[in-house]
């Protein structure tokens, strides 16, 4: 691979990490707008062996707006989801595929004491290239285990949001 090639195929990993990054923080801020631009129009999609979603619409309906619904609603307080291995099996041309591994935290509100629910989850996604960068076109997601445990303490997401963030200045 010549140079340029490889700092082409740089250049892509970072784009497509980028991608990958802004979906799990647009989901744990809340920014529904902000997941809705890593997908194409047309994705299709399954969530944790639901059925197939066709188009982004659909996918939205099934199995992302009820989570922001449940941060709404602060059925659940809070949500962290926390990116692990990526895997790039292919990158050529306009088409990329990765498996992408990550832990998902969240605070859950229960009458006596919150819960957090832990899951560790896989993407499996197929890519394509636009004007505007790298969007997820095809992806299944799943969910390899999941636990309930007690939390100890947990701030609300919208007090995080809305907080000045700390300057060391």
């Amino acid at each position: 691979m010549s140079e340029d090639g490889g700092l082409r195929l740089l250049l892509e990993r970072a784009a497509i990490l980028d991608l990958h990054a802004r979906y799990f923080q647009g989901l744990d801020s809340g920014r529904e707008a902000q997941v809705r631009g890593c997908f194409l129009p047309d994705v299709r999609a399954i969530y944790h062996n639901r059925p197939v979603a066709v188009g982004l619409e659909a996918l939205m309906a099934d199995s992302l707006t009820p989570f922001f619904q449940r941060l709404a609603t602060r059925h659940t307080r809070i949500a962290t989801h926390f990116m692990g291995n990526v895997v790039f099996e292919r990158i050529e041309g306009e088409e990329a595929e990765t498996e992408v591994y990550a832990i998902a935290f969240g605070v859950r509100a229960r009458a006596v004491r919150d819960q957090v629910a832990m899951m560790s989850l896989r993407y499996m996604d197929k890519l394509r290239r636009t004007e505007a960068g790298w969007r997820i076109a095809e992806r299944v997601q799943s969910m390899d285990w999941g636990c309930h445990v007690p939390a100890s303490t947990a701030m609300e997401m919208m007090a995080r949001v809305n907080s000045p963030q700390p300057s060391l200045r």
